[in-house]
């Protein structure tokens, strides 16, 4: 019997893209198993040098456990790393999407764009990704992505609403857009286009549920953006906007185009318009000659906009990358004092939003059922937890706040 499984590292993008092998492995007659299975694909990672960490980690591990597991691996950590890591297979990243043919027959035998392709699933997820856009041509210092996939290309849209009409078929209520630069979608399309054009067509989708825009860049937060946001009973209350600093000199030297104040206003003029927004956001402490005055900018910005989440990432030098040939190395103790007091602020920052939800009634997507409390995620993005008897999984139901702490939101059914 033909088996396989797969293992994912990084952003939704890959999560995404995982999918789409998985369905092409199981199209040609294989079974998915964790037990010893006849190959294993890895879809790697390499933004930071935890993310090759891991995927170096679990070849060796996966060798010891399994020795005639044929393994393969593809994804930007092969672009970065194109000897592979002891793998039976390595597959760049332009080829991802038909690793089966180059598995069993070891030539390539069809050609087709990997953004013409879709999923008609998502395994294990009880929100569906769907990709609508490729690749970035931003240039941030410190960041590998663009060498590893290259200038952004673009779904055509018949192609994500037919997509999105699928998962809808197989049950899936929120529908979350991804992309390497999402806001970046429509600009290289005949005619272009734009997110916000795209988000009208998809919300006529009949029987969509929900809409969730993944990481998306200030500079395509536009005014009919965010008009359609508001307008939308189905597009979540939610923006994920990477901030990555607060102080402008830093921001300069990461290719970051705007300045802290620029960020702010755009924040204050979507909270003017949509009250009760939840921002989250991306953050990097400890980039070459961040000082205690540039650190204490970002506070400053962090406690202003008031973020639900924050993701903290430790500044690591990427080989090939214009960061990594800048002076003012920080000191790795230093990083981890100014990560640790960032994340009680973030810890706090999102304790003091989620207060402003109690007795208030919010809309849930429930999950996962843990001892006797069902949990899900909000429109805005909180995870909350209820008591329920019965089963709640998939189901998007409105759920009055009746307590926050530190830890976590509780609310009860209406």
């Amino acid at each position: 019997m033909k088996t396989c499984s797969f293992f994912t590292f990084g952003c939704k993008v890959n999560q995404y893209e995982t999918q789409l092998i998985r369905e092409q492995f199981l199209k040609q007659g294989y079974e998915e198993t964790e037990q010893s299975p006849c190959v294993c694909v890895i879809n790697g990672c390499t933004v930071t040098a935890t993310a090759d960490k891991k995927c170096r980690q679990l070849v060796k591990s996966l060798r010891k456990k399994n020795p005639k597991t044929y393994v393969v691996i593809t994804g930007c950590y092969v672009e970065n790393h194109p000897q592979g890591t002891g793998c039976d297979l390595i597959v760049p990243q332009k080829d991802k999407h038909r690793i089966v043919t180059l598995l069993e027959d070891k030539l390539p035998k069809i050609k087709l764009s990997h953004l013409n392709l879709s999923v008609h699933d998502f395994a294990k997820h009880n929100r569906a990704f769907v990709k609508i856009e490729d690749g970035c041509s931003n240039f941030c210092t410190y960041c590998i992505v663009p060498l590893m996939r290259g200038a952004p290309v673009s779904k055509k849209q018949s192609i994500i609403t037919r997509e999105i009409k699928d998962l809808i078929k197989k049950g899936f209520n929120e529908i979350i857009l991804t992309g390497v630069d999402l806001g970046a979608w429509g600009d290289d399309l005949s005619p272009r286009s734009n997110i916000a054009e795209l988000l009208m067509e998809i919300e006529l989708i009949p029987g969509l549920g929900r809409i969730r825009l993944s990481s998306i860049e200030l500079k395509y937060l536009t005014k009919p953006v965010i008009e359609k946001i508001i307008s939308s009973n189905k597009i979540c209350n939610h923006l994920h906007i990477p901030l990555q600093s607060g102080d402008d000199h830093i921001l300069k030297i990461m290719n970051r185009k705007y300045s802290s104040a620029e960020y702010m206003r755009k924040i204050k003029e979507i909270k003017n318009m949509c009250p009760g927004i939840s921002f989250t956001t991306d953050i990097i402490v400890g980039f070459p000659g961040e000082s205690d005055t540039h650190f204490n900018n970002t506070l400053k910005v962090v406690k202003e906009v008031g973020f639900s989440r924050i993701h903290v990432f430790s500044y690591s030098p990427r080989e090939k990358t214009k960061a990594a040939e800048f002076s003012g190395r920080i000191d790795k103790k230093i990083i981890r004092e100014r990560k640790d007091k960032l994340q009680k602020l973030a810890m706090q920052s999102s304790h003091e939003f989620r207060e402003k939800l109690l007795n208030k009634t919010v809309s849930v997507l429930f999950e996962r059922k843990e001892n006797d409390y069902w949990r899900g995620y909000s429109d805005s993005y909180v995870e909350v937890k209820t008591k329920a008897k019965d089963n709640l999984e998939n189901l998007i139901l409105p759920v009055k706040v009746i307590k926050v702490n530190r830890e976590e939101t509780l609310g009860e059914l209406l």
